[in-house]
């Protein structure tokens, strides 16, 4: 019982500040012959599975010690900081039997930050984390609440093999932006592991913390806020997501001892495959969904354009055909035919105004959709009857958050 309430309260990572619960757990342990319990585990271990219950499949199979204790699962939250993939939603706890000696994983979080204050997951989410490498997550984050009275902190010397194979994905990530022609936008991969020395019920104890970022860095131009009004200024715009944070924590002198003895979870390939599926064909569907409702947007401003490109024509023709003496008239008059004229072309189009209630600006579109749904960073469109549907944490959820547009 007592291992799975402090997983539960490991689990409160994904909220990024409250992991002071976790030091709370640990300070109520007690520290007794973990050394002697770590060394005599050795002689054999049992299998233990992690089942993904949105799937009802073995997402992991893990080797625990024999007597150790075990919990695990694969969290899919919601909220401002959910891992970016299911598989960075796996969390478990191996335990020593006096619960001192550990080896845990920690589910992935993501976090957002842009130049301008404002956070592309929404007004739930009103604050924004910069932090842009994997050692400012353990440091800032993870140490701080885990750890606030750690007598000594130390960033480890990643070893070479991590350090070739982050160098070779971070050259392959930015020849893609190069190939899309991103100009201006980063994505790249961040690892680091760090030494944790405090003192548990007067014992000192030793604890190994590492983790791997994915960040994505893209300056946004200035978009318009409709007719009249001055665009948008522009800003930078970051997302970042952890794989998971895996710690090892053993009495001082015994680290390498644990460190030898628990081993890493092992995927399921079956899963693994059908996650990606799944993740492509959300993918697919959503750009397609995209890239309709951007050649919409661009069809609507077109049709805005010509209708007044044809009505400053109209006008000059008239100014031209009457006298001085009726241009006040003449004014008003073609004021009153502009405004039947939207009014109908709007009707026969089967269109609708409506407003963003975040900038004020007026979109046309289609009047057979009661519910219409702008993203924040004002590109996409979504139509729906269906009252109950709100896309927040489900369409684009890392990138982008929901507003309903308000009928006219």
């Amino acid at each position: 019982m007592k291992l799975k309430t402090r997983l539960v309260a490991r689990l409160a990572l994904l909220a990024l500040v409250s992991l002071a619960a976790l030091c709370c757990q640990n300070g109520a342990k007690t520290l007794v012959a973990s050394a002697s319990q770590l060394s005599s585990s050795v002689g054999g271990s049992r299998q233990e599975t992690v089942v993904d219950p949105a799937y009802g499949m073995t997402a992991y199979t893990i080797d625990v010690p024999s007597g150790w204790k075990f919990a695990g699962m694969i969290l899919r939250p919601g909220g401002c900081h959910p891992p970016a993939t299911p598989a960075a939603g796996l969390s478990f706890t191996e335990a020593s039997p006096d619960g001192v000696t550990e080896f845990v994983t920690l589910p992935g979080v993501s976090w957002t930050w842009s130049s301008n204050g404002t956070n592309i997951m929404g007004p739930k989410c009103p604050s924004t984390t910069n932090i842009d490498s994997a050692a400012g997550l353990l440091l800032n984050i993870a140490v701080p609440n885990l750890h606030p009275n750690a007598k000594k902190v130390t960033i480890v010397p990643l070893e070479q093999n991590i350090l070739d194979a982050l160098a070779q994905q971070n050259q392959k990530l930015a020849g893609g932006m190069r190939s899309y022609g991103l100009n201006g936008s980063k994505q790249f991969v961040d690892a680091a592991h760090i030494r944790v020395e405090y003192d548990l019920n007067g014992k000192p104890m030793e604890e190994s913390e590492f983790t791997i970022i994915d960040c994505m860095e893209s300056p946004v131009g200035g978009m318009p806020q409709g007719p009249g009004r001055p665009w948008s200024k522009g800003y930078t715009k970051r997302t970042c997501s952890s794989r998971g944070t895996i710690i090892k924590r053993a009495p001082k002198g015994h680290w390498e001892e644990l460190s030898a003895r628990v081993k890493g979870p092992q995927i399921n390939p079956e899963w693994d495959q059908r996650v990606i599926r799944d993740m492509q064909a959300r993918f697919q569907q959503f750009q397609a969904a995209s890239d309709a409702a951007f050649k919409q947007n661009l069809a609507n401003f077109k049709a805005q354009g010509d209708a007044r490109e044809a009505r400053a024509q109209a006008f000059d023709r008239n100014l031209r055909q009457n006298t001085d003496n009726y241009l006040a008239q003449d004014r008003a008059k073609q004021d009153a035919i502009d405004a039947s004229a939207h009014k109908m072309a709007l009707y026969a189009g089967d269109k609708q105004e409506f407003t963003n209630p975040n900038t004020g600006q007026t979109i046309q579109t289609n009047n057979q959709y009661s519910h219409q749904w702008m993203s924040s960073d004002g590109t996409t469109l979504i139509q729906t009857n269906d009252h109950t549907y709100d896309p927040n944490g489900q369409v684009y959820p890392i990138s982008q958050s929901w507003t309903e547009l308000v009928p006219k």
